[in-house]
Parts: structure tokens; C-alpha cells; sequence
């Protein structure tokens, strides 16, 4: 107990104080929080600091998956309108029919190449399919570019790629126990709990929601909409969970539906949700995966690992870059895509440790996962910064 409130004061201190210092200079807090999360990881204070590694203390764990709840609530509550992410539906579909599929082959290829069965080289090339629905929201938001045609398309091709990934790896766990288990039936189940869950979104936004903004009004007690409104958070979060998709879908789609009825999308409403998540959730979800962050990973899984992460991360840019100039983008914009669809995180963390615990993969794949986590993660708020700014330079030359 006395770990967790350490943990927290230390975390939301450091990563507001160095947060800052990276504001400063121009870039994204995000990599404050990284910081903070590292410099209290297992390398350097951690040990001196807590009985066991940070991002293994068990309420700083909840918590910080409540982190993720809200950075993706907060996205599709403030920052992304549903019509503007439909608009846009038709090209991130393209671009991930060119992405997922070329990530997938080289996924695959490594884990071949380096003599793994069939199904953990499945799983390596799932795992390089993933993009971190987290990691690029967070990002595009500190740069006040999610908005953009292709902030949209980012975070369009993550969901469908985090929504793919998760549906296979089912399968994928079903066949690695008893091919016997794989068939239509269990298909079809999974896909219509999917469809149950997209469905009941719809009809809440359209019956649900409505009564409940009546019954917000009608309550005598403080907070009554923030209350309601984070009950409806979680409420879609564990539905998600249930059927199959990750928690964090299942925020962002809470996060549009509020957003649309205008008793929730008051003034001193958003006022007091951003000051919940961005005053204590979400830096701790980031801080953690700071935390876990171990270099030590890329020694364990050897010449394995670095050609992983390396082909993941050419394979990840390439191919956001090649779909989105096939479906019409400049090339400069192309790089820009392509870039943003780097970094992976929390899903693809979770699908190795499910993947691991199943049997399906070895220590070594997962400390590759863990590593391209790692090294993605530090990585892409600079890059992608970077190739923004040349994007936007181009673009005020040419006018």
C-alpha cells in the first residue's frame, strides 16, 4: 500500500516537472511521462525505492490501465467527432489492407527465419501488426494534429488493426490447444458478440443516453453528471472486454457517444474530466510504461530481437507510407502516416503476455515484444514530430 502512494507522488511529480522541460523545447509531454516512468523503473531508483518493480505493484497496475481508459475516452470525447472518423473510415480500411497484411509477412518471416514453429511465427507476425492505439493518440494530441485528414486515418487503421489483432489471437490460442476447438460456429459467435457490442453502442447513444442526461438533471447531489459520465466509461470499457475487444475500444466509443449530447459536453464538465485524467490517469498509465521499459531485453533475446524490432519498424512505416500514397496521399503525407503507425504498446504488450502464459510463444519472443514497446515508444514523438514540422514547412512554401 505504502509502494502504491509512493509511486503515485513520485510519478505525478516527475512527470509534470520533466513534462515541462519537454514542452519547453518544443516537444511532445508525453516523453515526460516516459522519463518519469523510467527514472523510477528497475535501471535506476526503482530498486532503491520499492520492494518490487514499479509497474508490478498491483494498485499502480489498475490504475494505470484506468490511464489508458481515459486517454482514449478523452480522445474520442474531445478531440475526434465521429462523422470527421467516417469520413475518413474508407482510406484508413485501404491503407490497413496494405499495412496490416505486409507487417503480417514480415512477422511471419522472422519467426521463420529464425526456426520458430508455425503458430509462434503466426503470433511474431501478429505481434507486428499492432499498432499502440495509446502511444499515437497521445502523441497527435500533444501536437494538436489528431484532427488532421491524417490524425483520423492514424487512429482509424490503429483501432482496426488493435480490433484484428485481438480477434485473431483468440483463434490463434483456440489452434495452439486443439484445432478441434477453431470452427464456424466459434467464429461466428465472436463476431456477433462484436456486432452486439457495436449494435448496443448505437442504441444507447440513440435511446439510452438521452434519459440519462434527464436523470443527471433531476439528481440533488454534487457532480452528478461527471458521475454519470464516468459510470458510462467504464460500463462500455468492461462490455468491450467481455467481448473480446480490448478495454480501451471500448472508452473511445464511450468517449464519442457523450460527447454527442450537449449536457455532457459542458464547459466546467470537460473542465473537470480533463483535470481527472490528465491530472492523475493518464500520466500514471504513461509513467508505468515508462517503468517497463528494460533494455536489458534486447541482450536476452539476442540477434532474435534486434532484427524484430528493426523489421517491425520498417515493415510498420513502410507500409503505412506505400497505403497511403496508393490511396491518394502526397508522398510527404504518405511519411507522416507512416510514422505515426510505428509505435506499439498496450495492446501488443497484452496479446504477448496472453500469448506467453498460452503457451504459444518462448521467453525470447516476448522480450522482443517488450523491446519493440520499448524502443518504439521513445522513439516515435520525435519522428513523428519531426516529420510533421517538414510536412507543414512543405506545405507553407508551396502556398
Amino acid at each position: 500500500m505504502f509502494d502504491t502512494i509512493l509511486a503515485l507522488s513520485l510519478l505525478l511529480f516527475l512527470s509534470k516537472l520533466i513534462g515541462n522541460i519537454f514542452s519547453r523545447i518544443k516537444q511532445p509531454a508525453i516523453l515526460g511521462e516516459l522519463t518519469a516512468g523510467i527514472l523510477l523503473g528497475i535501471h535506476v531508483l526503482g530498486p532503491f525505492l520499492f520492494s518490487e518493480p514499479l509497474h508490478k505493484i498491483e494498485y499502480i497496475q489498475v490504475i494505470s490501465q484506468i490511464g489508458a481508459m481515459f486517454l482514449l475516452f478523452m480522445a474520442g470525447y474531445s478531440h475526434v467527432k465521429i462523422d470527421k472518423l467516417l469520413q475518413f473510415g474508407g482510406r484508413s480500411i485501404a491503407i490497413a489492407c496494405v499495412e496490416a497484411p505486409l507487417c503480417f509477412a514480415a512477422g511471419f518471416g522472422i519467426g521463420y527465419l529464425f526456426h520458430y514453429g508455425i503458430i509462434a511465427s503466426l503470433f511474431t507476425g501478429l505481434a507486428l501488426s499492432i499498432t499502440g492505439i495509446g502511444v499515437t493518440v497521445r502523441i497527435l494530441m500533444d501536437l494538436n494534429r489528431l484532427q488532421t485528414d491524417y490524425g483520423m486515418n492514424i487512429l482509424g487503421i490503429a483501432i482496426l488493426d488493435a480490433t484484428f489483432g485481438l480477434f485473431f489471437l483468440s483463434f490463434l490460442t483456440a489452434f495452439a490447444h486443439s484445432q478441434e476447438e477453431i470452427s464456424l460456429y466459434t467464429m461466428g459467435i465472436t463476431i456477433l458478440k462484436i456486432g452486439f457490442f457495436f449494435g448496443g453502442a448505437v442504441l444507447f447513444s440513440r435511446v439510452v443516453l438521452f434519459p440519462i442526461a434527464l436523470l443527471a438533471d433531476y439528481m440533488n447531489v454534487a457532480e452528478s453528471k461527471v458521475g454519470l459520465v464516468l459510470s458510462t466509461l467504464f460500463v462500455f470499457s468492461y462490455v468491450a472486454d467481455r467481448v473480446g475487444l480490448h478495454f480501451i475500444i471500448g472508452s473511445f466509443v464511450a468517449g464519442i457517444i457523450i460527447a454527442r449530447h450537449s449536457d455532457f459536453t459542458q464547459k466546467e464538465i470537460k473542465h473537470k474530466l480533463n483535470g481527472i485524467a490528465y491530472g492523475l490517469f493518464v500520466p500514471i498509465f504513461f509513467g508505468v510504461m515508462g517503468a517497463q521499459i528494460d533494455f536489458g531485453v534486447l541482450k536476452d533475446g539476442g540477434l532474435f530481437a534486434m532484427a524484430f524490432i528493426l523489421t517491425g519498424m520498417f515493415a510498420k512505416f513502410l507500409g503505412g507510407t506505400l497505403g497511403a500514397k496508393i490511396t491518394g496521399y502526397p508522398v510527404m503525407k504518405s511519411l507522416v502516416l507512416g510514422t505515426g503507425l510505428i509505435p506499439r504498446a498496450g495492446v501488443g504488450l497484452a496479446m504477448a503476455s496472453l500469448a506467453l502464459s498460452a503457451g504459444i510463444i518462448d521467453e525470447k519472443i516476448f522480450a522482443a515484444v517488450v523491446g519493440i514497446v520499448a524502443v518504439t515508444v521513445l522513439f516515435t514523438p520525435l519522428a513523428l514530430k519531426y516529420a510533421i514540422q517538414i510536412l507543414e514547412k512543405n506545405s507553407a512554401a508551396l502556398r
